[in-house]
């Protein structure tokens, strides 16, 4: 029987982040959950010692640990290792906790039947450099029942690793974060947490995530795209024809959900995810239905646009799910350099689908504020 307040430990990785750290901290620290730890690993920043000098601040409120750089995966492994905790909970050190994080995700956690092989995730804020704060909302239908499909098709909001509330011995099964992966080692750890345990959402925003023009996922956004398209496809592949079958079926507006994220996807700039998405389409439409012609005309456009030799695609008998595969392994780095979907070509879309996916008040006032920056400068 799970103890009713185990420790949590909060990890918090930190490379060159004196300018946000300290909030990280202090929301950790402001928890009403008070069976904690709070562990700083800093990952060798090069900040003249602005980072260490704000972490030892706290004196022995926290555990500060420095290690050589070796990427964040490395200093969230390094964190597992030294945590007390039986429960790990990631805080980037940008990012910070709504002070009822951790309880409320304990109370949902020791509520489940089995609490050593489940995984609590909540929703998140978004923080805009603007000031906006944006509630960002998990499909929960297809997350409880659909988690593979989740991880690999949801492009409108995502699972933010920092939501999560992980049973330690989980982690250490599993080997952590692969250090080799820079930028998709979250995905690809739930990823193989999800054959050992059971994902659940707790409906409740309880994560702030920063928006920031210094963040990894936008300084690295080309190494992002094409890791995050190559790692999401294979999940999606990975889907049995069976299981996606009853995802269509077992409620009337997954199959609304799963093209919405595939247009959000192509706008992005992504090509193996839609593929992989229509490859699961083209299997369950068949040939003689009204649907399998919007398929056969999205990928269309992929080989017209992808493939480097169209004769591979002249066989008419050839099937859908067939042809999607062959493209999907023809895809190589060079074809995200030219992406018509990426370049400013298709900023009306971009635009269109922002609308649709967050609403047209609030892309009016996130225009606004930017437009009161640009006047203020002036």
């Amino acid at each position: 029987m799970a103890k009713r307040d185990p420790k949590v430990s909060i990890i918090i990785p930190v490379y060159n982040g004196s300018n946000f750290l300290a909030n990280a901290i202090d929301s950790a620290l402001a928890q009403t959950y008070r069976n904690i730890e709070v562990v700083v690993v800093n990952d060798g920043s090069t900040d003249n010692g602005e980072t260490e000098r704000i972490a030892l601040s706290y004196g022995n409120k926290i555990s500060y640990y420095q290690k050589k750089n070796g990427g964040v995966s490395s200093a969230l492994n390094f964190g597992i290792k030294k945590m007390r905790g039986e429960y790990f909970s990631w805080l980037s050190h940008d990012d910070i906790y709504e002070k009822t994080k951790v309880e409320e995700e304990i109370e949902y956690l020791l509520a489940r039947s089995d609490p050593a092989h489940t995984i609590v995730a909540c929703n998140s804020f978004t923080l805009f450099e603007s000031g906006i704060k944006k509630k960002e909302k998990i499909n929960q239908t297809v997350f409880d029942n659909h988690f593979d499909i989740f991880l690999g098709a949801s492009a409108k909001v995502g699972l933010n690793g920092c939501s999560l509330l992980i049973p330690r011995q989980l982690l250490i099964k599993d080997g952590g974060f692969k250090e080799d992966l820079p930028v998709t080692q979250d995905y690809d750890l739930w990823n193989r947490l999800k054959d050992r345990a059971t994902f659940v959402l707790l409906d409740k925003n309880l994560v702030v995530y920063r928006h920031h023009d210094m963040q990894d996922s936008i300084q690295k956004f080309s190494m992002s795209l094409v890791a995050g398209d190559d790692l999401r496809s294979r999940i999606l592949q990975g889907i049995s024809k069976n299981d996606f079958a009853h995802f269509m079926e077992s409620h009337k507006k997954n199959e609304k959900w799963l093209w919405d994220n595939y247009a959000i996807y192509r706008t992005r700039g992504y090509i193996k995810i839609p593929l992989a998405m229509l490859y699961l389409l083209a299997r369950y439409y068949g040939h003689d239905t009204t649907r399998a012609l919007r398929v056969r005309s999205e990928l269309l456009v992929f080989e017209r646009r992808y493939s480097n030799d169209l004769k591979q695609f002249g066989d008419k008998n050839m099937l859908i799910a067939e042809k999607t595969k062959i493209l999907i392994k023809s895809i190589s780095s060079k074809d995200y350099k030219s992406h018509p979907d990426s370049d400013g070509g298709n900023k009306l879309v971009g635009y269109i689908e922002s609308i649709k996916s967050d609403g047209l008040l609030f892309v009016i006032e996130k225009a606004a504020r930017k437009l009161g920056r640009i006047v203020r400068r002036k």
